[in-house]
């Protein structure tokens, strides 16, 4: 049902980074790798968050028998009627657009991403399984097998008896502090091109875990960056280009 998959779709984005303190830096590598370019609403909500990022939803193609490609959608802020939760105020929504360069964002209408046939794209039916890039190391690869996902740490660790619980009053639990460099890698697997963006840690506990702001969209061959990144002014949105064939 619509509104119960939005909910889960909502709450999954929510944790995306429960646990990042910290964030990546924009990176460099081999792979085609532009800004997200958005236009903004007046008193809306950005589409980035190094907390939150965007809720992603698809149209398929209505074209019977056509190879035609679905209509995706990024939204901040929208409620679930049937729990009595409204739009957050400034709610906004946007629509993809493929562009030769790569990617960019085109407001819409709330109302055109509460139709029917626009639905979240929930965790089973995500391009990239939604454990890729939670861990703190490991690597996953996409349902087509097409784009690796992978984090590695070097550094040193250190652990620590420190307090539990949301307050640190509930006992005590055994902690890890690392010092060092994680890496998060995309790759795209046919050509071994790549993006890598590190995140620097002092003696942390927390780092970034951004699952749900890597969004692979397979029939446009694009990988949207949102809110992994964070730069002079904030988080950033940057798009990956991915090689034909």
């Amino acid at each position: 049902m619509r509104t119960a998959g939005l909910w889960a779709a909502l709450a999954g984005t929510a944790c995306a980074h429960a646990s990042g303190l910290t964030s990546f830096a924009p990176g460099s590598g081999t792979l085609a790798t532009r800004p997200l370019l958005v236009q903004t609403q007046a008193g809306g909500l950005p589409p980035f968050s190094s907390t939150m990022p965007p809720l992603l939803l698809r149209q398929p193609s209505t074209e019977a028998g056509q190879a035609t490609e679905p209509i995706y959608y990024l939204a901040q802020g929208l409620g679930v009627p049937r729990y009595g939760i409204a739009d957050l105020p400034g709610a906004s929504a946007w629509r993809v657009v493929r562009t030769a360069d790569c990617a960019s964002l085109a407001p819409v209408a709330l109302d055109e991403v509460k139709q029917p046939a626009v639905q979240p794209v929930t965790g089973q039916q995500n391009a990239l399984p939604l454990h890729c890039a939670a861990a703190f190391e490991g690597s996953c690869t996409s349902r087509d097998q097409r784009v690796r996902v992978g984090t590695a740490f070097q550094g040193t660790r250190r652990t620590a008896r420190t307090g539990g619980g949301f307050f640190g009053t509930e006992g005590h639990i055994t902690t890890t502090f690392y010092t060092g460099v994680r890496t998060l890698t995309i790759e795209h697997v046919p050509s071994g091109r790549h993006w890598r963006m590190d995140e620097t840690l002092k003696d942390s506990a927390g780092y970034s875990a951004p699952q749900t702001a890597i969004r692979y969209l397979p029939e446009l061959q694009r990988v949207l960056l949102l809110g992994v990144s964070t730069g002079p002014e904030g988080a950033e949105g940057r798009c990956i280009a991915l090689p034909s064939g």
